[in-house]
């Protein structure tokens, strides 16, 4: 998907509380959840989301105003996360933890099943994450299954239009134009039928 990697160097130490960095915290993480990589956009921009305290501020409070240990998230992943706090990883992935975002490339931590759409840990922590933050919820599973149809459209319309300019349309083409346009059509309409989760699983 979209995980990128925060870039610890460019982060810059503010004066005060934390609270009060959520702007620069949001830029810093390319206004994306560190956790699930979903854009703040779907939950109505920078005031539905949460500053997450990577190592959790009960448990080390000397770290609850360091911007290094700030992170942007989205509400869902954030309370799943709470305080919680298993193992440091930062050198070894094969430990049950959170991987640091500006330590790890979360893009290589996981491979998405292009059938299900769901996450698979490549490493111990990895595969830690997605169960503790419920990474394969209902509705990530459909935002990464948009992402790839978005994707393969982006593809189609420029073909199409290559096609449309040589005047050399075919059935074939138009029949995979259809299939897509039918396939985004019903996952729109899903998207209506989907709790982001379910209580018994946040409560866990």
């Amino acid at each position: 998907m979209n995980w990128q990697k925060i870039d610890r160097n460019s982060r810059i130490q503010q004066q005060g509380k934390y609270n009060n960095w959520k702007e620069q915290i949001a830029k810093d993480c390319f206004h994306r959840c560190v956790y699930c990589s979903i854009h703040e956009s779907p939950w109505g921009g920078i005031d539905n989301f949460h500053i997450d305290h990577f190592k959790p501020k009960s448990k080390f409070s000397e770290l609850t105003n360091v911007i290094y240990n700030l992170y942007y998230s989205c509400p869902i992943c954030n309370r799943f996360k709470s305080d919680d706090w298993q193992n440091d990883c930062i050198a070894n992935l094969d430990v049950i933890g959170y991987p640091d975002p500006s330590e790890h490339d979360f893009q290589k931590l996981f491979e998405i099943d292009m059938t299900t759409f769901k996450l698979k840990g490549n490493f111990k922590s990895s595969r830690y994450v997605i169960n503790r933050l419920y990474l394969n919820r209902p509705q990530l599973i459909l935002e990464r299954r948009e992402f790839f149809l978005n994707k393969k459209a982006e593809i189609l319309i420029s073909e199409f239009r290559d096609l449309v300019t040589q005047k050399n349309l075919n059935r074939g083409f138009l029949k995979k134009y259809i299939e897509l346009s039918m396939d985004l059509s019903l996952l729109i309409l899903k998207r209506n039928e989907i709790s982001p989760y379910r209580l018994v699983d946040i409560r866990k």
